[in-house]
């Protein structure tokens, strides 16, 4: 496919051409290398700030909404400085240290940096009610030693209605809001109303105030469901004309590219976001969005067909190994290898992936993404024949799922359920134990399916409907398995290895 195999071969060079291309109009210090105020939409927040405090905040709340978090630490920070009395920049502040929609939740540093805002916060003035109210809503989520993640975000979500009940013409209390309906909103089939009723929300502020970044981000994030995702199209493909640089902006069209079966957009879209994020890279860490757009990237060549594609973009990103030590980052260099293994079927090289990766990710901290690694070992292991090695990966998950037992991360140990029942499917039918080996496999996949996409993932790195499929065709029930094939395109349109599943199976 030769359109996504120029993308891929054009993203070093297109952030180069990031690099020397002249400004348009006067770029701040607070802005990222090559961006201008231009380049991020518009928002109207009156505060209490200084004038000199006044339009760098604004400029911080804009790359707030673009979920651009270090770069909006910034601003804030900035304009802290330009006004010590600016509650409103501590706010900022803290709203940039838990990143709600992002899997994992802060690290110890942020939440270190996020409670000394609160505390700086609790010094100052907020100066009007409104302030106060904001103030309120996020002093909530650092409250208390002993919650969960989810716990602080339930309790800023709660604060963050208040505002937004007693405020409703500020755009910005409705676009929070709706952030933090999006938040709390259940995973899989379950989800529909609440993202739904989210992302009408966004469409209603998209046409009062057609430049603010937060109608176009959220809706997405709130469409990206293979039940709502065609809602967004337009939304997705109008997101760069208000930030064409904003490398998060650039990659979230493709979310609903993915859901859509779209790949040359997803592909094109995710070039440009990882050009920019190396355009845009200052000092020596690259941002996580980097790694974030290559993995999207891959799985849409993978999906058109080219390996090639992919596997030069997996060779790009192993030039880029200092990104930022996140949950992001991590997900995305435990699951590039693994993709391009499963998606092409190489059982042997699935079993063969290294366990060592990346050593700037604090990988202890990641158990999640880290089973990733464990469950392409094992099902590489039990489909080519080395059940030994594959009830060894089994092991290695079961250690991971006390971690994440122990962390509460709820989300990752019903994936991890999955992914463990699924390997003891293969390996019950290298055993010849088939009516186990089909009881579990079915049982791993409701459980995927009931647990959902979280938006870290462009998708599963093989999703256990389609391994259903997969099994049964090995067992020449092709009926069944086509039923199954059919189940996984439903979530997943035009999945390469489905659609091909889905063909084999209808010759049966």
């Amino acid at each position: 496919m030769p359109f996504a195999r120029n993308i891929n071969l054009s993203v070093s060079t297109a952030a180069l051409m990031m690099l020397s291309a002249p400004s348009m109009s006067h770029s701040p210090d607070t802005m990222p290398k090559g961006l201008t105020t231009a380049d991020l939409g518009q928002v109207e927040f009156a505060t209490s700030c200084n004038d000199d405090a006044q339009p760098t905040f604004e400029t911080g709340l804009l790359l707030l909404h673009h979920m651009m978090y270090r770069q909006s630490a910034h601003a804030f920070e900035t304009a802290a400085e330009a006004d010590s009395d600016c509650a409103m920049a501590q706010w900022g502040i803290a709203m940039t240290k838990f990143h709600p929609l992002w899997p994992g939740g802060p690290s110890p540093e942020e939440t270190e940096a996020g409670r000394a805002a609160v505390a700086r916060l609790a010094e100052l003035d907020p100066g009007t009610p409104r302030e106060a109210a904001y103030v309120e809503a996020v002093t909530a989520f650092y409250e208390g030693e002993d919650k969960t993640f989810r716990e602080r975000l339930a309790a800023w979500a709660d604060k963050q209605r208040q505002v937004d009940e007693a405020y409703p013409e500020d755009l910005d209390a409705a676009a929070f809001d709706a952030l933090a309906q999006l938040t709390m909103a259940p995973r899989g089939p379950d989800a529909v109303p609440e993202l739904r009723d989210a992302g009408a929300r966004m469409d209603a502020l998209r046409e009062k105030a057609p430049l603010h970044p937060a109608g176009y981000h959220y809706a997405i994030h709130a469409y990206d469901h293979p039940a709502l995702a065609d809602h967004a199209l337009e939304t997705a493909r109008g997101y760069d004309t208000i930030a064409p640089e904003v490398p998060h902006a650039l990659h979230m069209p493709s979310h609903i590219f993915t859901r859509l079966g779209l790949w040359e957009e997803s592909a094109a879209w995710n070039a440009r976001s990882a050009a920019a994020v190396l355009a845009q890279t200052e000092g020596d860490v690259i941002a996580d969005h980097y790694p974030h757009a290559i993995d999207y990237a891959i799985y849409a060549h993978l999906q058109a067909g080219d390996s090639a594609a992919a596997e030069s973009l997996l060779a790009e990103m192993g030039l880029h190994p200092n990104v930022e030590n996140t949950f992001g980052s991590a997900y995305a260099e435990a699951a590039t290898a693994t993709r391009l293994a499963l998606e092409r079927d190489d059982w042997a090289g699935a079993a063969g992936l290294p366990t060592d990766m990346n050593p700037a990710i604090s990988w202890e901290r990641f158990p999640q993404a880290v089973a990733i690694r464990w469950y392409a070992k094992g099902i590489g292991a039990a489909r080519s024949g080395d059940l030994a090695a594959a009830e060894g990966a089994l092991d290695q998950l079961a250690e991971l799922g006390k971690v994440m037992k122990a962390r509460e991360l709820g989300y990752w140990l019903a994936l991890l359920e999955a992914q463990s029942k699924t390997i003891e499917a293969w390996v019950a039918l290298a055993r010849e134990d088939t009516n186990t080996a089909v009881d579990l496999m079915y049982e791993a996949a409701e459980v995927e399916d009931r647990a959902g996409k979280a938006p870290v993932t462009p998708g599963h790195v093989l999703p256990a409907r389609e391994l259903l499929g997969d099994l049964l065709l090995e067992l020449a029930d092709g009926p069944r398995a086509k039923v199954a094939y059919r189940a996984a395109l439903d979530t997943s349109p035009n999945r390469r290895r489905s659609l091909a599943g889905l063909e084999r199976a209808s010759g049966e």
